[in-house]
């Protein structure tokens, strides 16, 4: 046999043996790949080679609208001046109210600690008004917030009592206006026996009008003062002297 005729014989060989190895392997692949079609086309290759995506739900966007915040309501009370002998409870029956309100709006916090003298707040509203005994004042609006207009008066200043002396919960006193128009109190001053002095803020006192000056820490208020100490100041027979802003003594008490 002639080199070129082994040659090709060789060559037909190689080709036949190719072809049923690249059968055999797509029988295989086929049989091991089943979700693939021989001649698929690129769109359905790609349908199912691509994994499923879930998308999370949206949560909504909810947009609240800022309120304003809502005005302190004014407390309408009648002024009472505390006689002898008299006790919280019977000047609550009086006015048919409890001890507890009564307590709630002068900031009493022991309903003992009242005495002669002095003026407290009775919380009253139009519909019920006091039942036994004249009214002792006429009605009054207190805002706790209010800015007090600025007009001319002569007005003076009296110490009506000190409540609670030697309790540093109770401890504190009781200073009311006279006369009339407004006195402003700023630069004032509230001094013992022994050196120990209580500056006043900037405070307008109205016609009628008090404030309690606390000798321990709290919030201040148009009614409510507060000194700051950690003890006790004021003491028996010791003699209490408000001075204003020049110096001038405008009023004394002496604690019995």
């Amino acid at each position: 046999m002639k080199p070129l005729q082994r040659l090709l014989i060789y060559l037909l060989i190689n080709v036949a043996v190719s072809a049923i190895t690249t059968l055999l392997v797509l029988v295989v692949w086929t049989y091991t790949h089943p979700q693939l079609k021989i001649g698929a086309s690129v769109a359905e290759t790609a349908e199912m080679n691509v994994p499923t995506i879930t998308l999370a739900p949206t949560l909504p966007i909810v947009i609240t609208a800022e309120t304003s915040p809502t005005p302190t309501p004014l407390q309408n009370v009648e002024e009472y001046k505390v006689e002898v002998d008299d006790t919280l409870g019977e000047i609550a029956a009086k006015y048919g109210l409890s001890v507890e309100e009564i307590m709630e709006v002068n900031g009493l916090s022991n309903p003992d600690a009242i005495s002669a003298g002095l003026v407290i707040y009775i919380p009253v509203t139009p519909e019920t008004p006091p039942t036994n005994t004249p009214a002792p004042t006429a009605t009054k609006i207190i805002d706790i917030n209010a800015t007090p207009d600025k007009k001319a008066g002569s007005a003076g200043v009296v110490i009506n009592s000190v409540i609670g002396v030697g309790d540093i919960t109770q401890e504190r006193v009781f200073i009311s206006r006279t006369g009339i128009g407004e006195l402003n109190m700023a630069g004032w001053q509230l001094r013992d026996e022994n050196g120990n002095v209580f500056s006043f803020p900037q405070l307008q006192l109205f016609e009628g009008g008090a404030i309690n000056v606390w000798t321990t820490n709290g919030s201040a208020s148009v009614v409510d003062l507060y000194w700051g100490l950690q003890n006790p100041v004021w003491q028996p027979g010791e003699k209490v002297t408000l001075i204003d802003a020049k110096g001038a003594v405008r009023a004394t008490f002496q604690i019995t």
